[in-house]
């Protein structure tokens, strides 16, 4: 408060003094108490300041009957700090207790995922292991993993093993001057390829699962010990998952050296590349095809025309249900199973 607001202040606390004294008073008329009273309060009376906010103001001691004034000035600074500190411990508490809610709901949201992601893991490991025994059963259901070696892709390759490979070959065999005039025979040496390829792995199979038998002794394969059908099972396995690396060299010469020798005569076939390439391309597809489970098998034996498993070739008979030869086998998933790839047959 400035100085002069405070000898504002203690003039009027003087002149109330100098009232209350005048009225109590019994020997003095108002005026000339009044009168003396202002001066002596003026000259004799000191204020005197208790606690810095309480100011206290006596009377003179000459005075009959003493008379107090207390002022009371509050101070509006402490009143504000102190309402600015309630408000901020008040913010305070409030934040605190909304972070401890915050950090109960993180730690359960927590607890919920973690459950999940175990859950999730479960359910994948029942899914693989259901996946993989209808695998092993056979099952029509593939593993999309194995991309170009699965048994739809391999399919894809028998059709076009007889659209491209074919062709390419026939164009090898043409440039042969002792074969360039013989169509028939060069669809015969290539229809022979394909048949020879298929019959020179399954036998290479049969001797494996022979030989595996034959050192674990195994009796009879028709028993239906759980032991041996769990052999079979990983014998299958093993060779359907490992039929890039093995090594079929010996099956591609014995499939070239029997064309060799039915075709004696036709020396020049030895010094065929392209009829050697095609013979890998059929011995490997078979082996592919050989280890899928079921395993695949082709027909060249049907005589009678069937829409469901043969074609024709554009010089057939369209009125004839009669085939005189097979240009392309069928292709079957298992002995008497349905037909994957129709045969290219002559009526």
């Amino acid at each position: 408060m400035a100085e002069s607001d405070w000898d504002s202040l203690l003039a009027a606390c003087d002149e109330a003094l100098v009232r209350v004294n005048s009225r109590s008073s019994s020997g003095c008329s108002p005026d000339t108490y009044s009168s003396e009273g202002s001066k002596s309060s003026r000259n004799k009376q000191k204020p005197v300041l208790r606690n810095g906010a309480n100011r206290l103001f006596t009377a003179s001691p000459d005075s009959k009957q003493s008379c107090s004034i207390t002022v009371h000035v509050p101070d509006g600074t402490q009143s504000i700090v102190s309402t600015d500190s309630s408000s901020s411990i008040w913010k305070i508490a409030a934040l605190n207790k909304e972070i401890e809610s915050l950090r109960a709901e993180l730690d359960r949201a927590k607890s919920t995922i973690t459950n999940l992601q175990d859950s999730e893991q479960r359910l994948k490991c029942r899914l693989a292991e259901q996946a993989q025994k209808m695998l092993e059963r056979g099952a029509k259901f593939e593993n999309v993993c194995l991309g170009e070696k699965r048994p739809t892709a391999l399919v894809r390759q028998y059709g076009s093993l007889y659209a491209q490979a074919r062709v390419d070959t026939l164009d090898a065999l043409d440039a042969l001057p002792p074969l360039q005039n013989a169509d028939e025979l060069k669809s015969k040496i290539l229809f022979s390829v394909i048949v020879l390829s298929f019959r020179s792995v399954q036998n290479t199979l049969s001797d494996i699962k022979d030989q595996i038998h034959s050192i674990l002794q195994v009796r009879d394969v028709r028993d239906n010990n759980v032991a041996l059908k769990e052999l079979e099972t990983g014998i299958a396995n093993y060779l359907r998952k490992t039929v890039e690396s093995f090594n079929l060299s010996k099956n591609v010469n014995e499939v070239c050296t029997q064309i060799q020798a039915t075709l004696y005569d036709y020396p020049c076939l030895k010094n065929c590349s392209g009829l050697l390439n095609y013979a890998k391309d059929c011995v490997r597809l078979a082996w592919f095809l050989t280890n899928q489970n079921p395993p695949y098998v082709i027909d060249y034996e049907t005589r009678t025309f069937r829409k469901d498993m043969h074609m024709r070739f554009h010089t057939s008979n369209q009125a004839s249900n009669i085939i005189k030869s097979y240009l392309w086998p069928t292709l079957m998933e298992g002995e008497n199973g349905p037909c994957v790839h129709r045969g290219v047959v002559l009526t």
